[in-house]
């Protein structure tokens, strides 16, 4: 039977009981201050903020607290109901949650000034060009508005035992979290690959790294910033 991502996802968010707390390296990136990271919180307040990929919706909260307006989107229906269920049961009513994809992110040009796909910008689902991507985050965000991304490097835990799928791609394999086996992702060979792979819409590159052996899982990340050009 092949991957449906829609029918997995509906079934991993149908299955989750609460919302889980914001991520660790959001919070840091967000409110904390670094040599090479340092953005500017006065700026926040009431500028457009999108969370693709917003899971259960557990950094709109963040991004709410931090003073942005906040959006969202995520792959069904059913999982923006959940994720608008979960919000309102904190007292978040006025987030802007759609349904959307990597490669059609339903709002309008130049929109927003803060875009953070944390942990999604690599899932490719049936699109066989990570370039469409890259080519549709710049679509929506205004000219220097900032790009933050997580994306695993190849020696994460998601990738063990994965086949590749062609050049560039992987299809994962004993899903370590069980809903994810046939998902095809796009793998990098490093930092610089990444930066090459969006420079053609955005600049002042930042990267910074997580290696971690969490509790024996290899938790191996990359992390970039960057500004719309």
């Amino acid at each position: 039977m092949s991957y449906n991502a829609q029918e997995m996802w509906n079934k991993a968010y149908r299955e989750k009981r609460a919302m889980a707390y914001p991520s660790e390296y959001v919070i840091r990136i967000l409110k904390g201050k670094y040599p090479r990271l340092n953005l500017d919180k006065e700026s926040f307040k009431d500028t457009n903020f999108l969370d693709m990929g917003c899971g259960d919706g557990r950094n709109i909260t963040l991004a709410k607290e931090c003073g942005f307006k906040p959006h969202g989107v995520e792959i069904t229906e059913d999982i923006v109901a959940k994720i608008r269920e979960n919000l309102a049961n904190i007292g978040i009513n006025d987030a802007d949650i759609r349904a959307g994809m990597n490669n059609n992110i339903p709002f309008d040009d130049a929109y927003f000034d803060y875009l953070m796909s944390w942990n999604a910008c690599y899932y490719m689902g049936k699109e066989t060009d990570f370039g469409n991507y890259v080519n549709e985050f710049a679509r929506v965000m205004k000219s220097g508005a900032t790009l933050l991304l997580s994306i695993p490097k190849k020696t994460c835990f998601i990738f063990d035992g994965c086949e590749p799928a062609h050049k560039g791609y992987a299809t994962i394999r004993n899903d370590y979290f069980g809903y994810r086996d046939g998902e095809i992702l796009r793998i990098f060979d490093n930092a610089q690959e990444i930066e090459d792979t969006f420079s053609p819409h955005f600049k002042n590159f930042i990267h910074a790294d997580i290696h971690d052996d969490c509790f024996g899982l290899a938790y191996h990340w990359h992390l970039i910033i960057c500004n719309r050009k």
